[in-house]
């Protein structure tokens, strides 16, 4: 199995989603969870953003031992100077340089045109390198550049110094097949002696994000740019559980290695969520509340028989509490039953069909019977 690395933007991309700003401290709290999950490279802000990112990516490199510390910079001399002071206390410290690579960002936002972000990356790839031992480069929106002028932006950073050269689908708008094109193009790419990691990162906007990023391992990246929950600016990134879940799980399509402590993946999920007021959807895979929940009678039978009916992973494997079969209006009377045993409460057998169908009747107004709403069925039937 080939061994991939798991780069964690929540702090950055994550953060810039609207309403998912944190203060600092709530900062440290969500970068000590993602090291105890065994993420190998937090990036723990953007350094030149704002007062609250300066402290907080200092004090991150500070107390966050044990892995690698990432702070994102535009490509200019101002920002690569401030992320190299806020890393000043990191064990191991990265520079993070974003450089736009399609020609609408080129032309349009930079101003300028491709010789001159050529040599524009040389000169602040160089920079960064000289104050950090380890520098990567983003090449935004990837997915919509020129293959060819693509490869000229992977060359000149990787011969400037960069190690890590990432290809940023910015605005989600690749397709699998785009992503083999791409990496294809770049492996091609002659860098000489010169050794280099390629990275993948991808953004939600068609729903393909996961998908894009483990097509973007397959196809020769060794490095995933991930969020916890999937948060990020608008629709959100390529979610870390889902990454490291498939890879998991079906290693026989996915023959990756990672250094996830995947038992920790609820409990790290419910710290973002707390952190940023991001509620996590109950139907998100992996980590929402419904994601071990079975509410149809038929596979609620299905489940009690065998739990590898209806469920390809345990709840235990990525820490989440015990299965639920909760009562709706689509449970059975077997899936009554199995609740009544589990709440300890003794309806005899005969009684079972007449519970049913009051349940069923209760059932006609809400969407769901709580266990307390379940005890007071059962009171009104010995009545």
């Amino acid at each position: 199995m080939r061994a991939i690395e798991i780069y964690d933007t929540t702090l950055r991309d994550g953060e810039q989603a609207p309403g998912a700003a944190m203060q600092p401290e709530q900062k440290l709290t969500v970068a000590l969870a993602l090291k105890d999950l065994g993420v190998n490279t937090i990036e723990a802000g953007y350094r030149a953003a704002s007062a609250n990112d300066a402290y907080a990516v200092a004090e991150i490199s500070t107390i966050c031992k044990g892995c690698r510390i990432s702070a994102f910079a535009r490509t200019t001399q101002g920002d690569i100077e401030a992320a190299t002071e806020a890393l000043r206390s990191a064990d191991q410290p990265r520079i993070t340089l974003v450089m736009p690579s399609s020609d609408l960002h080129i032309y349009s936002k930079l101003r300028i045109d491709r010789l001159q972000a050529l040599e524009m990356l040389s000169k602040m790839v160089s920079l960064a390198r000289n104050n950090c031992a380890e520098v990567e480069v983003i090449a935004e929106d990837a997915t919509r550049a020129d293959s060819v002028f693509l490869g000229d932006l992977y060359r000149t950073a990787i011969l400037s110094g960069a190690g890590f050269f990432t290809l940023a689908d910015t605005v989600g708008y690749a397709t699998p097949e785009d992503i083999k094109m791409y990496f294809k193009s770049l492996i091609g790419v002659d860098l000489g002696s010169a050794v280099a990691c390629l990275g993948i990162h991808c953004h939600d906007d068609l729903g393909l994000a996961t998908i894009n990023t483990l097509v973007g391992l397959e196809a020769g990246a060794q490095q995933a740019h991930c969020t916890m929950n999937g948060v990020g600016e608008r629709a959100g990134n390529a979610a870390l559980e889902e990454i490291v879940m498939a890879i998991s799980v079906r290693s026989d399509s996915f023959p990756f290695s990672h250094s996830i402590d995947t038992t920790c993946l609820w409990p790290v999920s419910r710290t973002v969520s707390n952190m940023t007021s991001f509620i996590v959807p109950p139907n998100k895979a992996i980590v929402g509340h419904n994601a071990f929940a079975h509410g149809a009678g038929l596979h609620q039978d299905g489940m009690l028989k065998d739990t590898m009916m209806y469920e390809i992973m345990t709840p235990e494997r990525v820490g989440a509490p015990a299965r639920r079969l909760p009562i709706t209006r689509h449970s059975g009377r077997k899936g009554l039953a199995a609740r009544l045993l589990e709440l300890e409460i003794e309806v005899r057998p005969e009684d079972i069909d007449a519970l049913y169908m009051h349940v069923q009747d209760l059932l006609v107004n809400q969407k769901f019977m709580s266990d307390s709403d379940l005890l007071r069925a059962v009171s009104n039937l010995n009545k």
